[in-house]
């Protein structure tokens, strides 16, 4: 966004956007799409259609967890298949790793 010929940067609505993510994963846990059980996460891979797409939801998930779950912050969370129990990728230290998307 330009102002005054100043390029300004505009802040992101942080609650909302926790509040999005928290109402997108309970509508896909609605629909078994995903499932928690402790510190994994059982989903369908096609969910993610593309690494940056992975990474993004990793981190997501991650919050939601933390903040819906009780995980602490700053243990790991793994993804894992939901058929098949094949890892999918994970959130260790904070940063998010993607085996296998699409």
């Amino acid at each position: 966004m330009i102002y005054a010929n100043k390029k300004v940067a505009v802040k992101t609505n942080i609650a909302q956007q926790t509040a999005q993510i928290i109402a997108n994963v309970k509508e896909l846990e609605a629909k078994n799409l995903i499932s928690f059980a402790g510190n994994e996460v059982s989903l369908y891979p096609q969910i993610w259609k593309d690494k940056a797409t992975a990474l993004n939801w990793i981190k997501c998930l991650y919050l939601y967890c933390c903040l819906k779950k009780k995980i602490k912050d700053g243990n790991p969370l793994y993804f894992k298949h939901i058929e098949t129990n094949e890892p999918l990728g994970s959130m260790v230290n904070k940063k998010p790793k993607v085996l296998i998307f699409g």
